[in-house]
């Protein structure tokens, strides 16, 4: 069954894609009427996934037509991915109501404006779990693992997905932890932290490595179910689409508290670079743009943010953790 469920908004647009901004010089190049939490951009930078301070209200922002659509006003917090082909993004929402909680997955195609039901399970779960080897999706919930593989018209996987082996293992996100799933599903590895729970994460482009940070803005790494490796303290990693670099707001902290933000670049190993330090703002959800340069949100604003960097990244590149294309 598809739904509706379209609502536009207005936003209003300062200088998107600037030409006119100093190289290295912060610039506001977007601003909407309400906050952008969590953003997520689809393959090709054209549409802009992200939620209001609540993890509800999933909204759409075609960077293009400047149109603004709400997807569903239910809560969705970290549970939402665009597909390969970036046209639609899939998003696992929690439906409350007098007595009872539903989870029930769905996706939002962008062309027709239309959702699309998936997956229905009774009681709370934890985050969809995008495995990018082959295009399964995972949710731990009240009775076990759900797992299912998107199918897309016109699918066609790369020569490096089919070589790729995925026995080895799977990822799985709660609430809680990080998980390894192996054994053809059969055991179940809770990869050891803080033990604060997962404030955000995110897989390689390669399935390979999960990057994920905790409540308390400890940021970890793990390769393949590995022991994880403490790399930084800060919140909401992204990882490069072609290079072992991680993306990440880096927290500034008071004692043990974390009191804002600036965005940083680093290699697997915590070794990098900011690229912002304003000690006064809190700087989050940042991700790869185009050109040299990442986007940005600051916390209280409604502006979104664009900063250019070394595009070469000579002093912070690894190995690629990506194939290249086919």
């Amino acid at each position: 069954m598809i739904n509706r469920i379209v609502k536009p908004f207005i936003a209003c647009i300062i200088l998107l894609q600037s030409n006119f901004a100093l190289s290295g010089a912060p610039v506001a190049i977007l601003r909407t009427e309400g906050p952008l939490i969590g953003i997520r951009l689809n393959k090709d930078k054209t549409q802009m996934a992200f939620t209001d301070q609540h993890g509800q209200s999933l909204r759409i922002m075609n960077l293009e037509s400047q149109e603004i659509v709400e997807v569903t006003p239910h809560r969705v917090g970290e549970s939402f991915f665009w597909s390969p082909d970036g046209n639609r993004l899939f998003y696992r929402e929690l439906i409350r109501d007098k007595k009872s909680v539903t989870s029930e997955i769905k996706a939002y195609d962008t062309y027709v404006n239309q959702t699309s039901n998936i997956d229905v399970v009774p009681g709370s779960s934890g985050f969809l779990t995008l495995d990018p080897r082959d295009y399964t999706y995972f949710m731990m919930h009240e009775k076990g693992i759900l797992s299912r593989r998107l199918d897309f018209p016109g699918e066609r996987l790369a020569k490096w997905q089919k070589r790729t082996k995925v026995e080895t293992g799977r990822w799985v996100a709660t609430q809680k932890s990080m998980l390894w799933l192996t054994d053809m599903g059969l055991t179940l590895n809770t990869l050891r932290d803080d033990g604060s729970g997962v404030d955000s994460f995110d897989i390689s482009p390669d399935g390979k490595t999960v990057a994920w940070a905790t409540q308390n803005a400890n940021l970890y790494v793990s390769t393949q179910g590995e022991d994880p490796k403490l790399i930084g303290r800060g919140r909401d990693p992204r990882w490069h689409p072609f290079k072992a670099l991680l993306l990440y707001a880096a927290a500034r902290i008071v004692g043990k508290t974390p009191y804002d933000y600036d965005i940083r670049i680093t290699d697997m190993n915590g070794q990098g670079r900011f690229l912002t330090t304003t000690p006064t703002l809190s700087e989050r959800y940042p991700q790869w743009w185009a050109n040299g340069s990442v986007i940005y949100t600051i916390g209280g604003s409604t502006d979104l943010w664009k900063v250019t960097y070394q595009e070469d990244l000579a002093k912070t590149a690894a190995p690629a953790h990506a194939p290249k294309k086919q």
